[in-house]
């Protein structure tokens, strides 16, 4: 496989303010729109009738897509919004199945909006489908009602929190699992953004589109900070922003191919696959968008970003402790020990052997600065070999 970036000199981690500025640029108008308009929620939120007709003949098989495009038209027709289905047994489809929204009016009821609705839809189907029966209508209640909301709120909630202990357990280090959880927060609003500004309907496989979204992130997130971690037991005299640049570079054409390869089915099936599927389709292409790109540009920067104040207070506490930052400095720091003098002594008369040397002098004590530079480095050199055991 050819890949474009691992021997590049490119400096990700040196932009990452123009990577968190184009992430701002994209969720503040979502925000906007979010709070002004707010959001197109479907008939799976909102409720509203349920009509069944009966077709005179059967839906040959093969037909079922096209069949439904002449129905979604008439009914688009007759001034209606709903959702259609082909029902019926196995071996022979004959229902068709409309699902409308019902808006709230203060002059009328919602039996009268949901019968007026009916009249409009039976006179548009019947030019379509000759000899349709209307069989049933009623009024039914949201599928996805205020406590489901609560109980699928809970359960994300749930489920980063388990995220964020188990990038903690995994790297010893809460910076990490937060840096992992903020691109989540990335992901879910951009995606909450895009369909606030672009009012798309909001329905059951938005939700599961979402939590699809965040599956995809974590994994691709994850890959990266492993390569990270990898790259910082080999290189251990870089800093952690050179480490973590280099790291993306190395996956970044992996991360790319991933986004490309998965884009490319969804396309095909957001322009192939039938009006019904495009919402989720398109959910789904500005989440993995999303992403990818928060994987690389928001999780790993945010890690540089707290990793850099932990290097620069390190650097200071070194510096309280009495260790200067360059070996220079230490040399001067260090009181200097004049050389003993060489004596030589002539050989002894007779062949005897001379005389031992003088012992050496004694060396000075170490000052108290030293000493606490001592103990800190072997504290440093212990906490690196309990991370070497993982």
């Amino acid at each position: 496989m050819v890949d474009l970036f691992r021997e590049r000199k490119w400096d990700l981690v040196g932009y990452r303010k123009l990577w968190f500025a184009i992430s701002l640029a994209v969720i503040l108008p979502g925000i906007y729109f979010l709070a002004t308009k707010g959001l197109n929620y479907g008939i799976d939120f909102t409720g509203g009738g349920l009509v069944t007709y009966q077709l005179k003949e059967a839906v040959p098989a093969g037909q079922e897509t096209a069949t439904l495009a002449r129905a979604r038209q008439a009914v688009r027709d007759a001034g209606v919004e709903g959702q259609l289905q082909i029902a019926g047994t196995a071996a022979r489809k004959d229902q068709l199945l409309v699902r409308t929204r019902v808006l709230t009016d203060p002059n009328k009821t919602q039996d009268d909006i949901l019968s007026e609705q009916r009249a409009k839809m039976k006179s548009a189907l019947a030019d379509v489908f000759p000899g349709i029966e209307e069989v049933a209508g009623d009024m039914v209640t949201p599928v996805v009602s205020k406590e489901l909301m609560r109980n699928a709120l809970w359960a994300v909630l749930a489920g980063c929190v388990f995220i964020l202990l188990w990038i903690r357990i995994r790297y010893f280090d809460f910076k990490w699992a937060g840096s992992a959880l903020l691109a989540l927060v990335h992901d879910v609003l951009v995606l909450v953004g895009i369909f606030a500004i672009t009012q798309r309907e909001i329905n059951s496989p938005f939700v599961a589109a979402v939590l699809t979204v965040v599956g995809y992130s974590v994994h691709d997130t994850i890959v990266i900070f492993d390569r990270i971690r990898e790259n910082l037991r080999l290189r251990r005299g870089s800093t952690f922003a050179e480490t973590a640049n280099l790291s993306l570079l190395e996956t970044m054409a992996r991360s790319v191919n991933t986004v490309l390869t998965v884009l490319f089915v969804l396309v095909a099936v957001y322009l192939l696959g039938g009006v019904s599927l495009r919402d989720f389709t398109f959910a789904l292409i500005v989440g993995i968008i999303a992403g990818g790109y928060s994987s690389i540009f928001v999780a790993a920067q945010v890690l540089v970003v707290a990793k850099n104040r932990e290097e620069r207070a390190v650097e200071q506490r070194r510096a309280a402790a009495g260790r200067p930052a360059r070996e220079t400095a230490a040399r001067n720091a260090r009181p200097s020990r004049p050389a003993a003098p060489r004596v030589s002594t002539p050989p002894a008369e007779g062949g005897a052997k001379p005389s031992a040397p003088a012992p050496p002098a004694e060396r000075p004590a170490a000052p108290a600065g030293d000493q606490k530079a001592r103990s800190a480095r072997r504290k440093l050199k212990a906490g690196r070999k309990r991370r070497r055991r993982f």
